[in-house]
């Protein structure tokens, strides 16, 4: 590979400064940063040919049109289409080249009897796809489970795939985990049953050599965004043959042949599936960004990437408060290494690192579901990249072992008030209730918050006792905390009617419902009071409900 600091130097936001603390950009599986060869082609198109493609005779129309055709052969060529830009549909992301296949497909050839079979890894952009396409047509969606160390089952899938499967939807690296799945393996069992295979790219083709054809894909999804390349463009690679008999996702201009006032018929393949004007310097860019690759190597990417994930694995391993999920070290992976310290929310160690100019992810990483096997509501995800360094890597262990005894500091900080520290460290309420009179869930998948209310309800409507339980950051858990003592003794109604109030509750100022701020647990008790105050004047009074 080319020397790291000439790779960093193609990237100037890497220079950056986060507070005192250069940038460590360790959150590439959400978003990669885009080299100036990229970037730098957006003023060539802007500043050179700008015009709209396959719609002038005029010369900028002619360049442009070039341009855009070229930059689909070249992407088919890097992930191995040998059909060129026939098999090579340039769309916004991977979550829209899945659903150009959910619907273009899907809609048209499902019906009930027939069966999806995709994994318990699968980010939203897959799962919630096929869910609906499985409402809308009466087929079965069937999950492939993982095992405890981040696996597909591939005995269960042997199970799953059978006469009755007509697509399996799969992810080729999992988001969270960092498996590398078998997709030819795959491939070959839906295969054998006449089934189709969607491979989700998106965390692939980043960083490693894809070769469609090997791996016999029928499908092949994957954002631009992710693989150093601009937002706003993917690309669904497709088998010919498939493609020319799926019928549009959209309809508009350039994807037609021929309009009359009771019909019309479709342009040729890529051209039927993007409708309308296309993101036409995002696609330039894109092919740009392939090319970048391409030169420093996919062989070489994989293997800087999977080196410094191995070297944050086996120093996290030796961490007895930090845990981590999927394949251990010494295992074939990306660089994706999700985790969580004992005694930090996720949340909490997002904001400790950035304080430290670390950019990581938290949450459920659009895999609730797979965190709901875990029985966990988040992780932290840092994700390497071909630019990052171990000093990065190290920086982010020198933060995760200080995590701990930052917390307080942080909570004290004058970034809060001082109630959010005191009742963090000193919660009231906090535990389960015997016989509550109803319970209300919290969920806030964008952060890992996960949490419950339990409350007692006296007979003349009041709010006999109220406590919580929570896996959450320490500003939801102590607003928890708050509104479990203020609100004790309160009528029911005033739990129903809050919008807001923390704010005057920390002031000392409760109750003054004239706040428009708004924080998460709050909404709970708020929506679990109305639905009880609802059920109550609907049958009188209310029993225990869970």
């Amino acid at each position: 590979m080319r020397d790291i600091s000439a790779i960093r130097a193609d990237f100037p936001i890497l220079e950056r400064r986060v507070g005192d603390h250069r940038l460590a950009y360790l959150d590439n599986a959400a978003t990669t940063q885009t080299p100036r060869q990229v970037y730098e082609v957006y003023e060539e198109f802007y500043g050179g040919y700008n015009a709209n493609v396959h719609r002038g005779i005029h010369a900028l129309s002619h360049e442009a049109s070039v341009a855009y055709e070229e930059a689909h052969d070249r992407l088919a060529a890097f992930v191995g289409a040998s059909g060129g830009r026939e098999e090579m549909v340039f769309t916004k992301n991977a979550t829209e080249s899945i659903n150009l296949v959910a619907y273009g497909w899907g809609l048209n050839e499902l019906g009930p009897g027939d069966e999806i079979v995709t994994t318990q890894m699968e980010h939203h952009a897959s799962l919630v796809t096929w869910q609906q396409v499985a409402k809308r047509t009466g087929a079965t969606v069937r999950y492939v489970e993982v095992t405890d160390d981040g696996k597909l089952d591939l005995e269960h899938a042997k199970e799953l795939i059978g006469p009755d499967t007509a697509i399996v939807s799969v992810v080729h690296v999992s988001n969270v985990f960092g498996t590398v799945n078998p997709v030819g393996t795959i491939a070959e069992l839906a295969h054998d049953r006449d089934a189709l295979v969607l491979v989700d790219g998106a965390q692939s083709i980043p960083n490693r050599p894809i070769d469609v054809e090997s791996m016999d894909a029928d499908f092949f999804a994957f954002s631009g965004h992710k693989m150093a390349g601009p937002t706003g463009i993917g690309g669904l690679y497709g088998k010919r043959s498939l493609l020319k008999g799926m019928e549009p996702f959209l309809y508009g201009g350039e994807m037609i042949r021929n309009v009359t006032f009771s019909d019309a018929s479709w342009n040729g393949l890529p051209w039927k599936f993007e409708a309308g004007t296309p993101p036409i310097a995002e696609g330039i860019a894109l092919a740009a960004a392939a090319d970048y690759l391409a030169d420093v190597g996919m062989d070489a990417v994989r293997d800087h990437e999977t080196e410094l994930a191995q070297y944050a694995l086996e120093r996290l391993a030796d961490r007895d408060h930090v845990e981590t999920y999927g394949p251990p070290a010494g295992e074939e992976r990306s660089g994706v290494v999700a985790f969580n310290v004992d005694g930090v929310h996720g949340h909490d160690l997002s904001s400790l690192l950035n304080d430290r100019g670390i950019a990581v992810r938290a949450g459920d990483h659009c895999t609730q579901p797979l965190h709901d096997v875990l029985s966990i509501p988040g992780s932290v995800r840092a994700s390497f990249y071909v630019y990052n360094t171990t000093a990065e890597v190290d920086r982010l262990l020198d933060a995760v072992d200080d995590a701990p005894a930052a917390l307080d500091a942080y909570l004290a900080s004058d970034r809060y008030h001082d109630a959010i520290a005191e009742h963090y460290a000193n919660p009231r309420n906090e535990g389960a209730m015997q016989a509550p009179t109803f319970t209300k869930s919290s969920e806030e998948t964008s952060c890992g918050d996960d949490g419950e209310f339990h409350v007692a309800v006296a007979p003349d409507g009041t709010i006999e006792d109220l406590a919580f339980e929570s896996e959450s950051c320490a500003v939801s858990t102590a607003v928890a905390s708050i509104l479990s003592e203020q609100l004790e003794g309160e009528p029911l109604s005033v739990a129903a009617s809050l919008d807001g109030d923390v704010v005057d509750m920390l002031e000392g100022t409760f109750p003054d419902l004239r706040r428009d701020c708004v924080v998460g647990p709050e909404e709970v008790v708020r929506e679990g009071a109305r639905e009880h105050l609802e059920a109550a004047a609907e049958s009188g009074p209310a029993t225990s409900e869970r």
